[in-house]
């Protein structure tokens, strides 16, 4: 019953509303810290991955488990909350690991690393996707961060001070 409750906890964390208020928060947060640069990058990465999800689960189609701990209504494959975890969760991870130089750094990337596992080994416990509805969700929302690092890269937005 308790690890039933923590890993409902965990998957709610990537789930549409958090991971679309947290996206919301990290945006603005990106404004106000002067990274203004940062926030079409984390756009991309959510927007695309939440974009192709819902694209290959209608294509798809595929059942879930049986036997779930609780009901989810869409196709099973590919995990909707991998993919987000990943994407933004992974984002974040990206830009505190080659830009942030802060006492917290370590600790943070740990926590976003061990949350981005966890949402994964959650959606498993609960029963309501198949390993491979993971792993290619994950794979999703790392394509998804890949592209929006390349286009950052190369956005006419980006000033030369924030180039690299």
């Amino acid at each position: 019953m308790i690890l039933d409750f923590l890993f409902l906890t965990i998957t709610y964390s990537a789930g549409y509303l958090v991971v679309g208020m947290v996206t919301i928060l990290t945006a603005l947060s990106f404004a106000l810290h002067k990274h203004k640069h940062r926030i079409l990058p984390l756009l991309i990465s959510v927007g695309g991955s939440a974009t192709t999800i819902w694209i290959l689960k209608n294509i798809f189609d595929k059942p879930r488990p049986e036997g779930a701990l609780y009901l989810e209504t869409s196709p099973a494959f590919p995990s909707g909350h991998a993919a987000l975890a990943m994407a933004l969760y992974g984002f974040i991870f990206l830009t505190i690991w080659k830009h942030e130089k802060h006492h917290l750094q370590n600790k943070s990337l740990v926590l976003l690393a061990l949350l981005i596992i966890a949402v994964g080994a959650s959606r498993l416990y609960l029963g309501v996707h198949f390993f491979s509805d993971v792993l290619v969700g994950y794979f999703i929302g790392l394509l998804w961060i890949f592209v929006a690092t390349l286009i950052s890269r190369i956005s006419p937005f980006r000033d030369d001070a924030h180039r690299g």
